[in-house]
């Protein structure tokens, strides 16, 4: 059990740097990546007229982990190889390949906890400006990536910095007798004498035991005899991505994300068999007129579900799907392996008005029994509830097509922006953000209750 609760520091708001606090002091390794493939196309807007679309895939160098090991990548040197000047991205996907094949990893050797892309463009204009990452997420990002409606596309300026937070665990291996209970308390962050210096009994469940200042990979999960004697086995990271030159012709995207517990960037959930369903919600006022074209959860194994509701109504849920093939990528017995839209082409855009009420809710289920997951206990560790959205400006100074009706040119609104980030004074550093060094702090609110 957690000697303290996910909530229990202080909240600390910090300038992005695209630097991961002390992960940036030490010799990090500079991930570098090749280009694989380029493909061309045209897509339709809504008012009938073609653009342009490139689609690209891009593989790093390989990447070495021996069994139970992790990494976490510093954003600062994962930079990421995008376009120059301006332009659109439309859809992003990230995943984790074998070397040499090139064959998805299933989760069940090599967890993806997250792989999430960073912009030094991009504000998130909810939760004080945290959780600023752009694109990608967590398990699930290998079938569920971010794809816009046509017409529409997420406007990077010129100049714009890109970097990739990682953090994988290869969870082969490991001590104990059961490997799927090992494999959950590992890819939960439970503590473990050889996660370093950071990883303390009072830190269990947070990132200070998922390695979040090691990138180099020399933090692991406790293995067994049979484990120690696996060979290191060899990685490359995956990014594909489309993006347009022609911005002028599509509905200009900004990207926001929220999550509930009170925007944490985690929390954890206890096992509770007389209330087996864990309720934990984030309410807020929207700030400003706008539509949202796309909406995604972000949630762990666990979950049942992540929902957005408008003014007392629900508007869209999404819902998790679980694996049900061993050793299968892409359908992981046990493993969260797909989310799917909140909003998207499909549904419709949803349109929101300044001073609505907005309310994101995360379920997960707490029960001692969990008929879809390897290993269940009722308790997770270091979970999340987010709500990932990309929406268009309405209203006074903005055009029908979210563009800033104040500049003539055709530059995102954003422009020339810093996103802010969160860190926390009890060692845990959100991975999402980029972050370094804090300057101001506040006291967060309680976590969610059982409902």
């Amino acid at each position: 059990a957690s000697a303290a609760g996910t909530l229990s520091g202080m909240l600390v708001r910090a300038p992005v740097t695209l630097l991961l606090s002390a992960a940036s002091t030490c010799a990090a390794p500079l991930i570098k990546w090749r280009h694989h493939a380029s493909q061309r196309a045209q897509r339709m807007n809504d008012l009938g007229e073609a653009y342009g679309v490139v689609t690209e895939t891009y593989f790093s160098k390989s990447i070495g982990l021996k069994a139970g090991h992790m990494i976490f990548t510093d954003p600062k040197h994962t930079p990421l190889r995008m376009p120059a000047g301006e332009y659109a991205v439309l859809d992003f996907i990230g995943d984790i390949v074998y070397e040499g094949t090139l064959q998805p990893v299933p989760l069940s050797s090599v967890y993806d906890h997250h792989w999430v892309a960073t912009s030094s463009s991009n504000v998130n204009a909810f939760c004080g400006g945290t959780l600023g990452f752009v694109f990608g997420i967590g398990a699930e990002s290998r079938l569920s990536g971010v794809s816009f409606p046509d017409g529409m596309g997420y406007i990077v300026p010129n100049g714009t910095r890109w970097g990739a937070n990682i953090h994988l665990l290869r969870t082969e291996g490991l001590a104990g007798d059961d490997q799927k209970r090992a494999a959950k308390e590992c890819n939960e962050c439970y503590y473990g004498p050889d996660k370093g210096e950071a990883c303390v009994p009072a830190k269990n469940g947070t990132f200070a035991c998922c390695a979040e200042f090691d990138t180099e990979g020399v933090s692991r999960c406790e293995v067994s005899d049979e484990g120690n004697a696996l060979p290191e086995r060899r990685y490359q990271l995956r990014y594909t991505f489309s993006y347009t030159y022609d911005v002028e012709k599509l509905i200009a995207l900004q990207l926001g994300t929220f999550s509930a517990p009170d925007c944490a960037v985690f929390y954890e959930v206890h096992r509770n068999d007389q209330v087996p369903v864990h309720l934990a919600s984030y309410e807020f006022k929207m700030p400003f007129d706008a539509t949202l074209a796309f909406a995604q959860g972000h949630m762990h194994t666990g979950a049942l579900n992540v929902s957005l509701s408008v003014n007392g109504k629900l508007a869209c849920t999404s819902n998790p799907t679980y694996g049900q093939s061993e050793g299968v990528a892409g359908d992981e017995k046990g493993y969260l392996v797909q989310v799917s839209p909140c909003i998207s082409a499909a549904s419709g855009p949803l349109p929101l008005k300044a001073g609505d009420s907005v309310l994101v809710e995360g379920r997960y289920w707490v029960g001692s029994t969990d008929e879809r997951i390897g290993f269940a206990d009722g308790t997770h560790l270091n979970v999340m509830a987010y709500m990932y959205t990309a929406y268009y400006r309405t209203g006074d100074g903005y055009s029908s097509r979210g563009w800033a009706t104040s500049r003539p040119c055709a530059a995102h609104v954003l422009a020339g922006s810093a996103s802010p980030g969160l860190a926390t004074t009890d060692g845990r550093m959100p991975v999402l953000p980029a972050l370094h060094k804090a300057r101001a702090a506040t006291t967060p609110k309680a976590t969610g209750t059982a409902a």
